[in-house]
């Protein structure tokens, strides 16, 4: 009964959503030609070989992967890849990491109705399939459950609230999960979670994030040849709205200590970018929006990243690291952006009180000194003051352990996909 009415949602707001996605292409947030891929069928040659198909809605999901992808396009040449993704931003990273790659595709998922999903399936008929994170779409599901085909939930994660709900409609979702062949959980929490609902095969290893492969990724080119040797520098990433303004405040606090600093700030949405640089001019800071090729510009005080794929980069470059998504309170329960690649490349970590979706994760960090909870301007600006005077360069030291434990999680996730394979 639950299935019937699902499907009647899903066909009641396919117009709908038909609409969103031609009114977001207006607004350049979907791909000039791709966003077809969602809402409409398609035709193409399936590759030759045995195919996986990983499913990572954004930027996130697709980083986690990444290893795995590498290591299975290593090991045979017969293996090819779907990938699919949602967002605009995931696609241009796909891009940058595989964009020549002639045994890796990508498709942006199409939406949850069951004449897309035919249509997709006819095209790709895959070997094997992952959903990354949190990315439970019952329609097809279910279809990979007909299809026989093995389907692991990776780096699985649910919400309390997530879980709250589900368990009203126990039935359902215990349908829906029975489809889930194996489900490697990126918590302990989701790991309780699934066994509620009676999942079979299901471990927990540590967060796969922390398994992510840097080198692959990272451009190389050192943006310190742009600046000033004697120049302070810290980095805030993934801000959401508000944080910036809050990153200007303490830029403010600092250029009373320091004749030379400067606040760069890598938006999660670069589409706000404009918003943000007119707001940090009205508090008479210097702001300078920065596109892919252009050099920081000495008398900026404030640098706006306006691309996409930069941040390792400054995580090489620059080793005080305020990740966002943390000091919103109204986010409290979806709070947090992955702290993992800035751990492992040797940077100190600041983060607000907020950080649930990596609470796990933060708190290892915290307990190896790696990363610490700030709760105010002032707080932040004390402790990049500190590390600036006691010439606090890099993290690097610290961060062995955590690269031997994300080894260990690695191999242990890819011996649970060749079992799968097999």
């Amino acid at each position: 009964m639950l299935k019937v009415f699902y499907n009647f949602l899903i066909n009641f707001f396919y117009l709908p959503y038909l609409i969103i996605i031609f009114y977001r292409k207006i607004q350049n947030k979907e791909h000039e030609i791709k966003f077809k891929e969602k809402i409409f069928p398609k035709s193409i040659v399936r590759p030759q070989g045995f195919l996986f198909w990983f499913h990572a809605a954004s930027i996130g999901e697709l980083n986690t992967i990444f290893p795995i992808v590498d290591f299975f396009l290593k090991k045979d040449k017969k293996y090819t890849f779907l990938i699919t993704t949602v967002t605009l931003s995931s696609y241009n990273l796909f891009v940058k990491k595989y964009g020549n790659d002639e045994r890796i595709y990508h498709q942006f998922l199409p939406y949850d109705s069951n004449f897309l999903i035919q249509n997709f399936f006819k095209n790709w008929r895959p070997n094997i399939v992952s959903f990354v994170d949190s990315e439970i779409w019952p329609n097809f599901f279910f279809k990979i459950k007909k299809e026989g085909l093995p389907l692991v939930l990776l780096n699985a994660r649910l919400t309390k609230k997530t879980f709250k709900r589900w368990k009203i409609l126990k039935s359902f979702a215990t349908e829906i999960l029975s489809s889930i062949k194996l489900s490697i959980c990126s918590n302990k929490e989701t790991l309780n979670y699934l066994n509620h609902f009676n999942g079979k095969n299901i471990k927990y290893f540590g967060n796969i994030k922390y398994c992510s492969t840097l080198q692959n990724i990272y451009s190389g080119n050192n943006i310190k040849n742009d600046l000033d040797k004697n120049t302070k520098i810290w980095c805030a990433i993934s801000t959401h709205p508000g944080e910036e303004i809050f990153c200007g405040e303490v830029h403010q606090i600092l250029r009373k200590y320091f004749k030379n600093v400067k606040t760069i700030i890598i938006p999660r949405h670069i589409n706000r970018i404009n918003k943000i640089s007119d707001s940090l001019n009205k508090m008479g800071l210097r702001t300078q929006i920065k596109n892919e090729n252009d050099k920081i510009e000495k008398n900026s005080e404030i640098i706006l990243i306006n691309y996409y794929g930069s941040v390792l980069k400054y995580y090489e470059n620059f080793k005080q690291i305020f990740i966002g998504k943390s000091l919103i309170k109204k986010l409290e329960k979806d709070g947090g952006q992955n702290p993992i690649d800035a751990a492992k490349m040797g940077c100190f970590i600041f983060h607000g009180p907020y950080v649930s979706n990596f609470k796990e994760i933060y708190e290892y960090l915290n307990s190896q000194n790696i990363s610490s909870k700030i709760d105010s301007k002032n707080i932040l600006a004390e402790k990049l003051i500190n590390n600036f005077n006691s010439a606090l360069s890099t993290n690097n030291n610290k961060t062995v352990k955590l690269n031997k434990y994300s080894e260990e999680i690695f191999d242990k996730v890819i011996k649970e996909y060749e079992k799968v394979i097999i």
